[in-house]
């Protein structure tokens, strides 16, 4: 059979873009046009093949099943495009954008981030705050660490980290409020954040309650932080001003610093992964795979210290 007249590659490139992402503007930001050129690209590509690709509503766009036939294909034949033009194009500090959610950032990848720069120093490395309740579709050359129950779909995801829930407190709360066993909990002022109720469908504190068998209708809390506050909780533990169900994640720094500890138990793990998330076939890109491989031997780290945490309570 013939081949038929190939259409527009820039047609092509505008539909992979909208496609990939569902959103002309989106496309439009990431190939620096305008929306009506993607628009119009797009609509000269379905008149060309005689099919529409995409339906369209006032606020969205959906593919329809010729656009879902025809997008894989056209994501991966632009991938090997970029990867063959890659092979051959001149070396350049490669860029790489790291997007996690303010706690992870501070808490976690700022800390240690100066071990991967001072690895890679000819990586251009960024760093971007961006909630795991936002959406996220990765373009070239960015990486996010983001919080889930599975693994997120239509990316390269690789889990690092199955979270604990660790009661804290500073040293200084414990001695003031006599916190020493799990009951206490029952009277002292508690810390809550409220990113657990956004994936789950309870408090953290009422799991942990739940887990040690304490009956507890209504917690004590002296400070509520919704999700977008929720670091300033660890904040507020570390100053002695209640007690804390700290991430595993959140609180590593802290409490290998002696800045909290955690006077009982239980740690519970309420079924929460973090992980390394980007636009599939980028994980093959060698510096995108340098930083995926740090951060998963960093937190194999937080691994080896569960133990730790669990004996603590």
């Amino acid at each position: 059979m013939p081949l038929r007249r190939m259409p527009s590659l820039s047609a092509l490139r505008a539909f992979e873009a909208a496609a990939r992402r569902l959103s002309f503007k989106e496309a439009a930001s990431e190939l620096a046009v305008t929306p009506g050129a993607v628009s119009q690209q797009i609509r000269s590509l379905e008149d060309e093949l005689g099919v529409s690709l995409f339906a369209r509503a006032t606020r969205s766009v959906t593919l329809t099943e010729a656009g879902r036939n025809l997008q894989p294909a056209v994501t991966d034949g632009f991938m090997q495009i970029r990867e063959a033009v890659d092979l051959v194009r001149p070396e350049e500090r490669p860029a790489l954008s790291v997007m996690a959610a303010g706690m992870v950032i501070r808490n976690w990848l700022l800390p240690r981030l100066h071990h991967f720069t001072g690895q890679q120093p000819e990586i251009s490395t960024s760093v971007k705050t961006l909630h795991s309740w936002e959406p996220f579709t990765p373009a070239e050359n960015e990486v996010a660490i983001r919080l889930a129950k599975t693994p997120p779909p239509n990316v390269y995801a690789r889990k690092i980290h199955s979270i604990l829930l660790i009661p804290l407190a500073s040293p200084d709360f414990i001695k003031r409020h006599g916190v020493t066993t799990s009951s206490d909990a029952l009277r002292a002022p508690l810390l809550q954040d409220a990113v657990i109720q956004l994936f789950l469908d309870r408090t953290g504190w009422e799991l942990w309650f739940e887990a040690a068998g304490l009956s507890k209708p209504v917690p004590n809390y002296a400070l509520n932080f919704d999700p977008i506050s929720a670091d300033f909780a660890l904040d507020m533990a570390i100053e002695g001003k209640g007690l804390l169900l700290g991430w595993s994640i959140q609180c590593y720094h802290a409490l290998s610093q002696g800045r909290v500890v955690s006077p009982f138990g239980p740690v519970i793990e309420p079924g929460l992964n973090y992980y390394l998330v980007c636009r599939k076939g980028q994980e093959r890109r060698p510096h995108v795979k340098a930083f995926l491989d740090w951060a998963e031997q960093e937190a194999a780290i937080l691994s080896t210290l569960q133990s730790l945490y669990i004996a603590a309570g």
